[in-house]
């Protein structure tokens, strides 16, 4: 247990000794990731718009065999969105759509809820709301001669989004920074780990399991100066009143 703390608290005094690597390390990460992001990476919008199955009604009522069969109907319409019948018509009235669309398509849809979302995306959002659209309106076309049953509706247009969602350049700057914060530590860990100095008598009784009887104190170089500075400068002992210099003596 005692060898697990000093080993513990090792690791904490080689991360204190290292923050200049880590504040350096995090700044140039965290910079690099968000100059990566705002200027190599091509920014993705998505534009969604929604299909709504309609419900049969008789004299104003809902019959509930019908919801039933309406949300039976949800997965197969979805696999129909992403089919060719539907993709292939929607290239030719839109030519710029992503390609392949089937990658670029989602179609998604909540659990009991007849309403079918749709979203596509693309690097540009006019393209991307466009796309959108005709997918909608070419599937509610469709689905008569393919399933004999009119009961698709466009319930809300998809519009032109005004955002990229992709990269999120303030997650990817925050990944940066994080992933600087552990290079800056493991350089840290590697100088710690290369560097065979003994650097106090602390660490030279721990390394050689022998007690410290004495120690040398270092000696910077300003100390050397002020000692030969002093050494220089001559001592006059005495009155100095009292002594007079040759010139005068000759005067007198």
């Amino acid at each position: 247990m005692k060898e697990q703390t000093t080993i513990v608290g090792d690791l904490v005094e080689v991360l204190k000794k290292s923050k200049k690597w880590m504040f350096v390390s995090m700044v140039l990460v965290g910079l690099l990731a968000y100059y990566l992001s705002t200027s190599f990476i091509q920014p993705k919008y998505e534009a969604s718009t929604q299909v709504l199955l309609v419900t049969q009604q008789e004299d104003n009522r809902v019959d509930s065999s019908e919801v039933l069969s309406s949300l039976s109907l949800v997965n197969t319409y979805r696999v129909i969105m992403k089919s060719p019948a539907v993709l292939e018509k929607v290239k030719e009235q839109v030519p710029s759509a992503p390609d392949p669309l089937s990658d670029a398509l989602t179609v998604e849809s909540e659990e009991e809820s007849q309403v079918i979302n749709v979203f596509v995306t693309a690097n540009d959002p006019v393209v991307a709301a466009e796309t959108a659209n005709v997918i909608s309106e070419v599937f509610v076309s469709e689905i008569p001669d393919l399933m004999n049953i009119d009961n698709v509706r466009i319930l809300s247009p998809a519009e032109i989004p005004e955002a990229p969602v992709s990269p999120n350049v303030l997650l990817n700057t925050a990944i940066g920074l994080f992933a600087g914060f552990l290079l800056g530590g493991f350089i840290g860990l590697l100088r710690h780990v290369f560097d065979k100095r003994i650097r106090n008598e602390q660490e030279a009784e721990r390394l050689l399991d022998l007690p410290v009887i004495g120690s040398i104190p270092t000696i910077e170089r300003r100390d050397l100066k002020t000692k030969n500075v002093k050494e220089a400068t001559p001592q006059v002992k005495g009155d100095v009143s009292h002594v007079r210099s040759k010139k005068e003596r000759q005067s007198s």
